[in-house]
């Protein structure tokens, strides 16, 4: 069962994809992203919770969400100050 919404756009319009019944994924239907590939229906949609449990504000919200969102500030702050040294 799809559990999450995107996680990049937060859309619920999401969706199971099936190509010629041999390659089966998740994707949404707001703006088009679509998760890992899989064999059955059920691995397509495990791997798009997977995905989902990784970078979606709903699971961010847990407490190791949080730690790795506090990385991706700061990596991003990083990013922003060597970008303007050059």
């Amino acid at each position: 069962m799809i559990v999450h919404a995107c996680p990049y756009c937060e859309s619920e319009d999401i969706g199971l994809i099936d190509i010629l019944g041999t390659i089966y994924s998740v994707g949404c239907r707001n703006c088009g992203m679509t998760g890992p590939h899989a064999e059955s229906a059920d691995q397509a949609e495990t791997a798009w919770n997977g995905l989902c449990q990784k970078i979606c504000s709903h699971c961010i919200s847990r407490p190791w969400g949080r730690a790795m969102a506090k990385r991706i500030k700061a990596m991003s702050e990083e990013a922003e100050l060597q970008s303007g040294a050059h």
